[in-house]
């Protein structure tokens, strides 16, 4: 995204900044280590007594280049001082893949810990997160710093060990995950994570903004009758075309009557929406959605004997999730695994409403701007966009439109194989698996060797990006290889033009073509990159609009032997509307998603500040007798109106005249049982009375 006039005038305050930064580079270098450690307690004590100043960050970040320059061998430019100069105010820098974010992240967390504060770094996946704690890691250690790496699979022990450094890095689910189960432990020392003081997060659009629409959940299993999946099962495979009806576009399902009356026959029943049947009828719908609106290697793979989701965004199976009231179970029953109990939700937080508990928050991303609006209304954060180091030297050619899949594959061939015969490496981006095992088959029938990376590939996936910038090198992928993947061209590929990356499909939203495309040109290597559409991608296929249909109907009847391209500015403008509609119909999606969340938030932080205030009284008599207190006021208000129940004593009102119950018996009374115990003691006393 391009600079904004805005951009412009503040990366200029920024850039002075930056260059009193680089004035005092001389300053640490004859210093050595044990005197740069000593730096490091010599800002601690002083920020204990006084606010950071813009002086003082300028000093600390020639400090923080110093080190990094020793340890890692990088020296921050320019643009990265500009960058971390911005993520210090809580923003969100938005800078063109291979800039370096990794080394301007340095800067703010050292910063950031000088004022007192816990650093939580997150990353967009577990990999990410190791490689980064390892290689800039070292440079936070070197100044006398703690870091830590929150992984999943750890222990409570492990965990709490993790907490007490000063720096951790981890993915925002294991984060999440951590908070609600910190609320749901039994003792206080059992909690593992500390404060919530600065959150620091790597590809900010992606885990802000993509992972807003899922929800982190807890939950544990639910006791039912998992042979029905089997046996809904088998009834859903019977059904013909007459007998139900799929709505993709609205991702729903129905049955005909036709279909209705063979489920009937089939259950052995009268009606199927009968109130005693609804177990019946949601098994069944259950089963229609798994068969008709849910598809193997595009929403979920099967590995192991084991259905993962796959996420959408980034094209990884996600271990561990599991879709929700069912579905993955009539996933299971519908691919011939082993169906699992389905799961309840003990604890849920939104992505949104955990990331707004931390007291300051910032972000670094190569694509935010087109979404500054909705990060700015929910997190109350700008985007401001850095310039690079190098001109982009890339060339990014215009989409390349065709009436049918067929012809777009056969353009795809062609495009692939006469840059593989000169030598070009190309990277090849699919948006799902199915889609990257269609486009492998092509490329196999041309004789064209490749390398392919996906979920089901996902542990060769270093490997893989070690070799997609050879000379003559193909690599097919999935969105996978579209954030924190650096492809190093080797040199004799930039006379032939860097990487080409070529788009099989454009995507949801236009932030994940920027990132593929950005994995050519970084550094100001040279690269290309180039979109191969047709009428029959998913994308359009979302577009519901009568008239472009019967448009593209035609188009295609038309010239559906042609090989050519699309030659029309209406079917080009086609694709830009239809996602553009996406974009605004997933946003719609995250905005009703946070609403409906920001209610139960309110009722969620009383309740875990309530339990987190019992977690540490020694003795619950006191508590258990003020809320006893307050129900007896309630009861006996009405009935004994001339009670002071604040000042009564409570013998007077427990197992006494008044009410014949002892402390120990209401304590295992449930709610109903005590309303109830309430009424009737006092009416058993009443008739006693008369």
């Amino acid at each position: 995204m391009a600079q904004t006039y805005d951009d412009r005038k503040i990366v200029k305050a920024y850039r002075d900044l930056a260059r009193e930064v680089v004035k005092r580079e001389d300053l640490y270098r004859l210093m050595d280590q044990s005197a740069l450690k000593e730096q490091t307690q010599h800002w601690l004590q002083k920020f204990q007594e006084r606010e950071i100043t813009e002086r003082d960050r300028i000093y600390i970040f020639a400090l923080v280049r110093e080190a990094a320059r020793r340890t890692v061998g990088l020296e921050a430019v320019m643009v990265q001082l500009i960058g971390a100069f911005v993520l210090g105010d809580g923003k969100i820098a938005e800078m063109k893949t291979g800039e370096g974010k990794t080394l301007v992240s340095l800067f703010v967390m050292y910063i950031e810990i000088l004022r007192g504060n816990k650093v939580h770094l997150v990353t967009a996946n577990e990999y990410l997160a190791k490689r980064d704690r390892e290689e800039i890691g070292r440079v936070l250690e070197y100044l006398g710093l703690s870091v830590g790496l929150n992984v999943s699979g750890l222990d409570k022990e492990q965990k709490q060990a993790i907490y007490k450094a000063d720096v951790i890095y981890g993915t925002a689910a294991e984060f999440g995950f951590d908070y609600l189960r910190d609320n749901m432990v039994r003792q206080v020392e059992d909690k593992v994570q500390t404060s919530l003081d600065f959150v620091l997060i790597d590809e900010a659009d992606s885990i802000l903004i993509d992972e807003a629409r899922t929800p982190l959940l807890i939950s544990d299993r639910k006791e039912e009758d998992l042979t029905l999946y089997g046996v809904a099962d088998t009834l859903v495979r019977t059904m013909l075309t007459d007998d139900y009806e799929v709505e993709e576009k609205k991702r729903f399902v129905w049955l005909h009557d036709a279909g209705i009356e063979k489920a009937q026959r089939f259950w052995g029943i009268d009606s199927l929406y009968a109130e005693e049947h609804q177990p019946l009828h949601r098994i069944t719908t259950l089963l229609l959605r798994a068969h008709f609106l849910m598809h193997k290697d595009k929403d979920y793979v099967v590995l192991d004997g084991e259905v993962l989701i796959i996420d959408p965004h980034t094209g990884r199976a996600l271990p561990g999730r599991r879709f929700n009231d069912g579905l993955h179970q009539a996933i299971e029953a519908k691919e011939g695994v082993e169906v699992r109990e389905e799961s309840r939700t003990l604890a849920t937080i939104t992505v949104q409403n955990y990331f707004r508990m931390y007291k300051k928050l910032s972000g670094m991303t190569g694509t935010a701007k087109t979404e500054e609006e909705e990060l700015r209304q929910i997190y109350n954060m700008d985007v401001v966009v850095i310039p690079t180091h190098l001109r982009v030297n890339r060339m990014d050619n215009a989409d390349e439109v065709f009436y049918t899949r067929e012809q777009k594959g056969e353009a795809i061939v062609y495009e692939v194989s006469w840059r593989y015969e000169r030598g070009q490496p190309i990277l090849i981006g699919t948006s799902s698996i199915k889609s990257n095992e269609w486009v492998s088959g092509l490329l196999s029938k041309a004789g064209i060797p490749h390398q392919v990376l996906n979920a089901k590939n996902h542990e060769q996936e270093a490997e893989i990006i070690a070799r997609a910038g050879k000379r003559g090198m193909v690599t097919l992928a999935t969105n996978m290889a579209g954030r924190g993947t650096d492809i190093k061209l080797d040199k004799g590929v930039y006379t032939l033009g860097g990487l080409a990356v070529i788009g099989t499909e454009r995507h949801e939203s236009r932030r994940i073509d920027l990132q593929l495309m950005g994995r050519s040109g970084r550094r100001g290597d040279p690269g290309f990159s180039k979109f191969i559409l047709s009428l029959d991608d998913e994308l359009v296929d979302h577009f519901d609009n009568k008239r472009w249909e019967s448009y593209v109907r035609r188009m295609k009847r038309k010239y559906n032997f042609d090989d050519k391209p699309v030659h029309s500015r209406k079917v080009h403008q086609l694709v830009i509307e239809a996602q553009k509609r996406l974009e605004g119909s997933n946003y719609d999606i995250r905005k009703d998603l946070i609403a409906y969340d920001e209610v139960i938030d309110i009722q969620r932080k009383k309740v875990y500040e309530e339990r987190d205030r019992l977690l540490g009284i020694d003795k619950l008599g006191a508590f258990s007798e003020r809320i006893l207190r307050e129900v007896a006021e309630d009861v006996f208000s009405e009935r004994e109106p001339d009670l002071d129940v604040r000042y009564a004593k409570m013998g007077e009102l427990l197992g006494g005249t008044k009410f014949p119950y002892s402390f120990d018996q209401v304590t295992l009374m449930s709610q109903e049982e005590a309303e109830e115990a309430s009424f009737s003691g006092i009416g058993n006393n009443e008739r006693n009375s008369q």
